[in-house]
Order: structure tokens, then C-alpha cells, then sequence
């Protein structure tokens, strides 16, 4: 830390943990991609590989303001898998994911399809720091409007998961 904090490239920031872990890790730079989602939105994928010590991930993620927003996917496996068999992998999750719909839209208002709602947690910029944002179906939804859609459950009991971001669920 004596020295500060240096910004690195995913490809410099790789070799930097290879030479460091002694591995023999080739960086690769996958190129966007476009996909369609179950409702038959396309929706542009960004990748980013990252050597984390004895483990790699490749993540895929839509772009919004310049920020990974809306779909977001990982994969991780060990440093020595074939980058492109792992990205194979994910691009199957990405189809999977993409072609699921946790959310209907009835009289106008959004409401959760089937009794599961699966997603990731956010925080919400717009809010202070406790209160989450959840991205479900590649839609930002405020806490205050999934206790809304929870409300039609009155009543019912709920199991409540939580799942590192690279598994698929």
C-alpha cells in the first residue's frame, strides 16, 4: 500500500496474478454478444475474465450508463479449465437465465409469476445504504414495489435463498 493503488486492465490484472501464483494462464478477451431473452428482447452481453488466484471467472454483463446493470452472469472454475469451454458453459446459464420469466405484468402492474422470483441484490442508489434494489428479469425493482408484489401472498409462508453470484439456480 506504500506505493497507492494502481487501476489495471482485466488482461494486466491477470498477468499480475499469473506471475504472482507461478501459473501459466493465457488472458482471453471475448467479444460482445447479443442475445434474446423469453419475451424476445435482445439484450447486448460484455465479458470480463478474471484469474482469482487458483479459481477464474468470466463474467457476462449488460452495460447501462456505463455501469454492469440489468442481466448480470458468472461462472467460476478452476485457473487451468479452458477458458473457452467455460465460456461455452456460461453462454448455455446466460440462455437458460434469459429464457425464464419470474415476472408477469397483470392490470398494469408487475407481479411474481409462478411464486418464485429469482434475481440478484442491489443497492439502491436513490435510497441510503440499507435498503437493497433487486434485479429480476433484467428489471430494476425497488424494495418498497417486491413487498408490493409480496403482498398478494398474505398470508403464505416463504423460503428465502441466498446463492453466490456464480452459481446457477
Amino acid at each position: 500500500m506504500e506505493t497507492g493503488y494502481r487501476l489495471l486492465c482485466s488482461r494486466c490484472f491477470n498477468e499480475k496474478i499469473a506471475a504472482r501464483g507461478r501459473l501459466d494462464f493465457q488472458h482471453v478477451q471475448f467479444e460482445p454478444l447479443t442475445m434474446r431473452d423469453g419475451a424476445g428482447a435482445a439484450h447486448g452481453f460484455h465479458f470480463r475474465v478474471h484469474l482469482l488466484g487458483d479459481r477464474v471467472a468470466i463474467n457476462a454483463f449488460e452495460l447501462k450508463d456505463g455501469e454492469p446493470r440489468d442481466y448480470e452472469f458468472q461462472i467460476l472454475d478452476a485457473a487451468e479449465t479452458d477458458l473457452f469451454a467455460l465460456m461455452a458453459r456460461l453462454i448455455g446459464r446466460m440462455r437458460r437465465g434469459l429464457a425464464l420469466r419470474h415476472l408477469t405484468i397483470d392490470t398494469g402492474r408487475l407481479h411474481i409469476a409462478d411464486r418464485v422470483a429469482r434475481g440478484r441484490i442491489e443497492r439502491d442508489a436513490y435510497e441510503d445504504d440499507s435498503v437493497p434494489l433487486l434485479v429480476i428479469d433484467g428489471r430494476e425493482i425497488p424494495w418498497a414495489e417486491f413487498g408490493r408484489m409480496l403482498m398478494s401472498f398474505e398470508g403464505w409462508q416463504i423460503t428465502l435463498e441466498i446463492h453466490d453470484r456464480s452459481a446457477e439456480i
